[in-house]
């Protein structure tokens, strides 16, 4: 669902990096005043994970693949808006490193993949709470959460599209809908299966909605987490399937996807793939416990 950059016109680019600069913004102000901060080492591994998720392409339909978002998952885990700050990490680190969507396009991707995907997703989650307020009731919202959530992202993208005269509003968000479908299902069924590893190992989290966010033994927990994510990033990302994602199966069946500029020559050698993928893994993870300790720091000072 990464958009690249030649796809969104000025005022779109321009539109959209205003308006998730200021989600970004408010992210930052809701996790300072946090009473119980989530330890920045957690979210550095959670950042890593989504990011080395995200290179494992799945087939999902004939010539068209799709990836885990991870939005939802880490916004059952510490909220929306930490997931959000971890998603504006892995799209910046993804489109500045990786050219993985473009720069210009970076506040429409936030937007898509980061805000939809964390606030939809949650937001399903604690619906699913109103009425059994169990980890196994919200993690069963999260699972359809996460599905609606791809549908939004997808929708979004097919309004900044529309918005940007690329091919006509309603017809492309359709189409992006359709093409997603089967992409939403495998994100829902990856969500579930981490979360019912979670459920059965780690139940303390899955934090409820209003519910702080302790985990047992946070630097350990920490380490496990960055530590599968370089095993997804070495040895399941080269396996990955070549086949076109979502949005650029509908970009090479519309006939836009040469306006696509930026986007990395396919044909990379493994090795350099992998190297690749653990390098920009441990990038992700260290420019996000940086910025959350940072966030720890301003905290402390602020309540002295």
């Amino acid at each position: 669902m990464h958009i690249p950059d030649g796809f969104l016109s000025a005022p779109v680019a321009a539109g959209t990096w205003v308006v998730a600069a200021g989600g970004v913004a408010a992210a930052l102000r809701a996790e300072r005043r946090e009473a119980t901060p989530a330890p920045a080492g957690i979210l550095g591994a959670l950042a890593a994970f989504v990011f080395a998720a995200q290179l494992v392409n799945v087939p999902v339909a004939p010539g068209t693949s799709g990836h885990l978002v991870g939005a939802t998952l880490v916004a059952v885990l510490v909220g929306p808006w930490r997931a959000a700050i971890v998603m504006a990490v892995v799209v910046f680190i993804q489109a500045a490193l990786f050219q993985d969507g473009g720069l210009a396009a970076y506040g429409a991707n936030l937007l898509d993949m980061g805000f939809a995907g964390a606030f939809t997703g949650y937001a399903v989650a604690a619906l699913a709470t109103r009425r059994a307020r169990t980890p196994r009731a919200y993690a069963v919202g999260a699972v359809f959460g996460a599905f609606l959530a791809t549908l939004a992202g997808a929708a979004l993208t097919g309004v900044w599209l529309g918005l940007s005269g690329l091919y006509p509003l309603r017809a492309i968000v359709a189409l992006l809908l359709a093409t997603h479908a089967a992409i939403g299902a495998l994100e829902a069924a990856l969500t579930a299966a981490i979360l019912v590893t979670v459920l059965r190992w780690r139940p303390d989290l899955l934090a409820l909605p209003d519910g702080a966010v302790a985990p047992r033994r946070p630097v350990a927990l920490a380490l496990g987490v960055l530590g599968v994510a370089l095993v997804v990033a070495a040895f399941l990302a080269p396996l990955g399937s070549a086949l076109p994602d979502g949005l650029e199966r509908v970009a090479l069946d519309l006939g836009f996807a040469h306006r696509a500029r930026g986007v990395p020559a396919g044909g990379v050698a493994p090795l350099a793939a992998l190297a690749a993928g653990v390098l920009g893994t441990l990038v992700v993870a260290i420019v996000a416990w940086t910025a959350t300790r940072g966030l720890e720091r301003t905290r402390r000072v602020a309540h002295r």
